[in-house]
């Protein structure tokens, strides 16, 4: 059979769209991926140095670099996508997530990736809180008396004993100088002052849940909670006393500005705040569908508050509104949190019937 020269060359053409075909090529050029941060529930707010930092259901860990305007997510490596209920960050670089199943996640590039250091697969009993320094002791606290403590920024972790017993803790703050506090349900609050070495209980002039512990620039100490209770401590966490904020809503987050006011935000959307450090206090915004967890400061009045809703922008109105009379009224509609909170309105708080933050909220549900 003779091979004609035609045949010859497109035999080679052939070969040579067939190499063409298969061989590698540089990839076209994709824009960023992003994700919408205001379709999944967020739990946790933190700052990574100029890097905004948000954890939620899921386990999702989202990094924005423009104050909020955009989302993406961060790399996970997690066994499981247990939900995270709370993220700090001890430097721009070094941070530790938490949540559910005893998770606990640490990322020493700020954020852009994240490897798993503890996890208990035998119990789904949620970490709730972090907080810690650098060059010093970082503490986890949690659900059923845990706390847990790590002398190498967050590679390895041990069980620390506390007078809690079995009462869930749900906030850990300190204020560098050796003093942390730790606030929980039935009023518990336990106070450090040799940087975690040693814990002692303080009388709570409320039983009822505390969500959130937070230090004051001016040394002032303050605690918030479940129906409205705000406690402040003016001598280092030793003594306790009760503040009128003014709104019979839980409060589930809070966060000192640059300029010194305090702002609340809690159920139904509420925010709340104080420029007193914590004697007065002045409504913004309530009444809303969904509760909010946390809020971020991003200067000039300009706050990232996040929670059910997810994470959005908001900023602070110089006007206020009129404190309500009736917490049965506030939330009403504001899911599990909200209907816990109009049940309660004319109850006291008891270990086992309050209305929880959305984190903590979870703490018994699949993740």
């Amino acid at each position: 059979m003779k091979t004609t020269l035609p045949g010859l060359l497109m035999s080679a053409a052939v070969l040579g769209a067939a190499l063409f075909a298969f061989a590698p090529r540089p990839l076209p050029a994709f824009p960023a991926s992003t994700i919408a941060a205001n379709h999944l529930q967020i739990n946790g707010l933190a700052q990574a140095g100029s890097r905004a930092v948000a954890v939620g259901e899921r386990g999702v860990i989202l990094l924005s670099d423009d104050a909020g305007a955009s989302w993406r997510r961060a790399t996970v490596d997690s066994k499981e996508p247990s939900t995270l209920t709370q993220v700090f960050f001890v430097s721009p670089r070094t941070g530790i997530a938490v949540g559910h199943d005893g998770v606990i996640l640490r990322t020493v590039d700020g954020g852009e990736h994240w490897q798993q250091t503890h996890f208990d697969h035998r119990h789904s009993d949620p970490l709730l809180a972090i907080w810690g320094q650098p060059n010093g002791p970082l503490f986890v606290a949690g659900s059923f008396g845990q706390l847990l403590v790590s002398h190498d920024e967050g590679a390895t972790w041990s069980v620390e004993k506390t007078p809690a017993e079995d009462r869930h803790l749900n906030a850990i703050a300190g204020d560098g100088k050796g003093r942390i506090v730790i606030a929980g349900e039935t009023g518990t609050l336990l106070v450090s002052n040799d940087n975690g070495a040693t814990w002692d209980k303080r009388s709570s002039p409320y039983a009822g849940s505390l969500f959130g512990v937070l230090p004051l620039a001016d040394g002032t100490w303050f605690a918030y909670g479940m129906r409205g209770n705000v406690l402040r401590s003016t001598d280092g966490g030793q003594t306790w006393a009760h503040v009128d904020s003014g709104v019979g809503v839980s409060y589930f987050g809070a966060a000192q500005l640059n300029g010194g006011r305090l702002v609340l935000v809690g159920q139904g959307g509420a925010i709340v705040t104080s420029d007193d450090a914590g004697e007065h206090y002045a409504v913004r915004k309530v009444g809303g569908v969904q509760s909010l967890a946390a809020v971020l400061d991003e200067g000039q009045g300009r706050l990232l508050v996040a929670g059910e809703p997810g994470v959005m922008r908001w900023t602070l109105p110089a006007q206020t509104v009129p404190a309500p009379r009736d917490i049965a009224n506030i939330g009403a509609n504001t899911g599990a949190n909200g209907k816990n909170a109009a049940k309660l309105a004319g109850s006291e708080a008891t270990k086992d019937a309050s209305p929880n933050p959305p984190a903590a909220a979870q703490a018994n549900a699949p993740s």
